[in-house]
């Protein structure tokens, strides 16, 4: 496993989600309102870590691919340099790039961690939300384009 939880997991989505395509299918996340379209190979797990924040994995053993959506709520209009701290122990951010996603301003950077090595990060901010996406340097080509499939707001009329 890529990443480890900080608790024991707790089960929000039984089903798999549906077949978008003979090789993926979408995750929608109805609290955060988001949806995504992965690989159907990956397994997704949903955490929560007993307070307001979640984590949720996307992960391919047999291949080695996975990344994970760390989401937290977050006053602030802007990721300030303390969230950076700490949530990077390592400090290190290179590369920043401002990016949209179904436009929302982000940040993508590369990090270091002591347990994944060499990361690629995608930060950023949305209805009080802090989003933090993770995956390991050598998959940035990967997870960009599971990015592209980001949308907000899957069920609006809900």
């Amino acid at each position: 496993r890529l990443f480890t939880p900080v608790v024991s997991p707790v089960k929000i989505v039984e089903p798999l989600p549906p077949l978008v395509s003979n090789e993926a299918r979408e995750y929608k996340n109805l609290l955060l309102r988001f949806s995504l379209v992965y690989p159907k190979d990956l397994t997704v797990r949903e955490y929560d870590d007993g307070t307001s924040a979640s984590t949720i994995t996307f992960e391919d053993a047999r291949e080695g691919k996975s990344f994970q959506i760390f989401v937290v709520p977050y006053k602030e209009e802007y990721i300030t340099g303390e969230q950076f701290k700490k949530d990077i122990p390592s400090g290190i951010i290179e590369e920043a790039t401002d990016i949209v996603i179904d436009g929302v301003r982000a940040t993508v950077f590369f990090s270091k961690d002591n347990i994944l090595g060499d990361t690629r990060e995608v930060w950023f901010i949305k209805d009080g939300f802090l989003f933090e996406i993770t995956t390991r340097r050598e998959l940035d080509s990967w997870l960009a384009a599971l990015m592209k499939s980001w949308r907000f707001d899957p069920y609006p009329d809900r």
